[in-house]
């Protein structure tokens, strides 16, 4: 009994270790025809996940967009191992990010989907999502410092994709979302780079996944340009300096929203 259970377990590991490449493999590519990689991407998936677990082959089979779907089922068999689910979401969306570049859209837009996908599947195995949109956003941000590429670009996608993902769950998008605005900031510092662009970036990503799932754009905005503010201070006076400078250069409303926010603490005071 007990070696079915420790063979069962070695395919499960060896399962998402495959089905991580697989994405990563697949999403870093050039996507000149969605169909194409959609196609690539199940077939190869459902051939694999036969030999391993049926439950995840159904989870495949059944999602419309491929590489979310295969992320989320390799968030569900990481779970289903003992690994953890947030590492495994953390690696997927490194390595998807690793040789992505402004003229692979198809790749960075992929982030999206990964990031859409490991959300689902931190959601179906139970996993607090404000906490771990707060530490799957910032994790790979700090990942990414040793990765080349746009970290404007990959915040901008995973926070979109927190929430996207966040958005076919019960929990409450905005929560998730504010979450992963404060972590990205906290993570730009801690890994040194760039904490203004990856606030204008991630305040960006969260209006783009509103623009996507519905929502208040007014009060979305709000909360973002607050959630940033109040992240940045906590880090230090020059971080909120740097972060204010770079939403009201970059973001549209927020010039106004900021001035607003200014006047009432000065009331205040």
């Amino acid at each position: 009994m007990e070696n079915n259970k420790d063979d069962r377990k070695e395919q499960v590991l060896s399962t998402v270790a495959w089905l991580s490449d697989l994405v990563k493999s697949s999403v870093v590519k050039v996507v000149n025809d969605a169909d194409e990689v959609t196609k690539l991407v199940v077939d190869k998936v459902s051939e694999r996940l036969k030999e391993a677990t049926q439950h995840a082959l159904d989870l495949v089979t059944q999602m419309g967009t491929a590489t979310a779907g295969a992320a989320r089922s390799a968030i569900r068999a990481a779970d289903e191992s003992g690994a953890d689910s947030i590492k495994v979401g953390v690696n997927l969306l490194t390595g998807t990010f690793a040789g992505a570049s402004e003229t692979t859209v198809g790749a960075v837009r992929a982030i999206g989907a990964v990031t859409s996908g490991v959300i689902q599947g931190l959601s179906d195995v139970g996993v607090d999502l404000e906490k771990a949109a707060a530490r799957l956003v910032g994790e790979t941000i700090q990942a990414s410092a040793d990765v080349s590429g746009n970290v404007g670009r990959l915040t901008q996608e995973t926070l979109t994709g927190v929430v996207t993902g966040a958005s076919k769950t019960s929990t409450e998008v905005s929560a998730a979302a504010q979450a992963a605005i404060q972590s990205a900031i906290q993570a730009a510092n801690a890994s040194g780079q760039d904490v203004g662009q990856v606030a204008v970036s991630a305040v960006t990503g969260v209006m783009e996944g509103v623009k996507k799932v519905g929502g208040s754009a007014a009060d979305t905005l709000q909360a973002s340009i607050n959630t940033a503010l109040e992240a940045a201070t906590n880090v230090g006076n020059e971080t909120a300096g740097k972060v204010k400078e770079a939403l009201t250069n970059s973001v549209s409303g927020a010039a106004e929203l900021i001035k607003k926010r200014n006047g009432k603490k000065q009331d205040i005071d």
